[in-house]
């Protein structure tokens, strides 16, 4: 099976790499097969920068799901990282579909990278939440 997710990834040919959900209204819901999300996630595995932001956090925030099955975005986490504006503009890129064509993360790697953004808040850039917050207010 895992063999004919990597094939179907390299032909591009994806009429196979979905199954149907059930239907909640009149359009049609298609997720991905997990094994089409972990053959795309071995095409990319961590640079030495993801491994070491990995390696860094405590245990609560090191985004066990996403690392194992979307590595491409903690590649691109810690390439944000020491940008505090940057990396708060990806955060939100990651968790808010601002496009449309967005199919979203799984539940468990939403809430690994909602709890990494308020940890970055809270930790990582003391007081940047206070900063952000006194330029939106007008007072």
């Amino acid at each position: 099976m895992k063999n004919e997710a990597a094939m179907i990834l390299q032909s591009g040919d994806t009429s196979d790499s979905t199954r149907e959900a059930p239907l909640t209204d009149t359009t049609p819901l298609r997720l991905p097969c997990p094994d089409v999300i972990d053959a795309a996630s071995r095409r990319e595995p961590l640079d030495v920068r993801a491994q070491r932001l990995f390696a860094s956090l405590p245990y609560a925030y090191r985004l066990s799901v996403t690392r194992q099955r979307f590595p491409h975005v903690l590649n691109r986490i810690a390439a944000e990282w020491g940008a505090p504006m940057r990396f708060l503009e990806l955060m939100d890129e990651l968790l808010m579909d601002r496009r449309g064509n967005r199919e979203g993360f799984p539940f468990d790697s939403v809430l690994e990278l909602t709890n990494l953004r308020e940890y970055y808040l809270n930790e990582v850039q003391v007081g940047l939440r206070k900063r952000l917050e006194a330029r939106r207010s007008p007072w």
